[in-house]
């Protein structure tokens, strides 16, 4: 069932978890036994398709909802047992957007906060939000850690979230990011500076993120392997 864009109610996250695990969809995960998950002691966040092929998730989020003209596969067809989250556009300040975007029911919307294109040569403020109804954009993990960060998360781990690569952990031949066309390397050097805005406020907080990529491009967080990361703060 669709929505009309311009009630979509943007709601606080109301939950709350000391640890949370975030999974994107880059190479470094290869090798990675997904199985492990079903065991993880925190809350597992995932983006976009990736909720399809692991065995656990608890939470979903993508600020990139539509798909070719139409809300993306994992908004209509839903896994049971998790929760999902949504960064909309708020009509009301962007009506020109309402013809482009369509709402689903049954998602927690959050407004979608987008300080510049992430391929700009001067990007903007991307702090994270502090308002809980809000979140920054960037990318959809970087959309994932702000939801992390409204949960209270001192403890976060990334898995997947590389910056480089071609294809997906779950998928090598479907190309990472493909949207961004020959725009795909200012994206790349944009991504990893849009993190690092983030870095006093998870100081502030005395929280500890960590990066199971090792050859990250994200590189403001102590980047490790997978495997490393995942048994972090066990």
């Amino acid at each position: 069932m669709l929505l009309n864009n311009f009630e979509i109610e943007f709601k606080p996250v109301f939950q709350q978890h000391d640890r949370v695990l975030i999974i994107g969809g880059g190479e470094s995960l290869i090798d990675f036994d997904m199985e492990q998950l079903k065991d993880f002691n925190g809350a597992i966040i995932c983006v976009n398709n990736i909720v399809y092929h692991i065995p656990r998730a608890d939470y979903w989020i993508t600020v990139d909802p539509m798909d070719q003209n139409r809300p993306q596969r994992a908004l209509k067809s839903r896994v049971k047992g998790v929760y999902y989250f949504c960064a909309y556009p708020d009509m009301n300040k962007t009506p020109w957007h309402n013809d482009y975007y369509k709402a689903v029911n049954g998602v927690h919307y959050l407004e979608r906060i987008v300080p510049t294109d992430p391929i700009m040569e001067v990007i903007g403020d991307f702090s994270l939000q502090e308002d809980k109804s809000k979140i920054t954009t960037g990318d959809s993990c970087y959309g994932a850690l702000g939801l992390a960060y409204h949960m209270g998360a001192k403890e976060v781990i990334l898995l997947g979230v590389d910056v480089y690569g071609y294809g997906h952990w779950y998928d090598r031949t479907d190309p990472y990011n493909k949207h961004w066309l020959d725009k795909f390397k200012d994206y790349t050097r944009n991504v990893p500076l849009i993190y690092k805005q983030s870095i006093p406020q998870w100081k502030k907080r005395g929280a500890k993120v960590v990066n199971g990529s090792r050859s990250s491009k994200i590189d403001c967080f102590e980047r490790m392997d997978a495997q490393e990361a995942f048994n972090y703060f066990d």
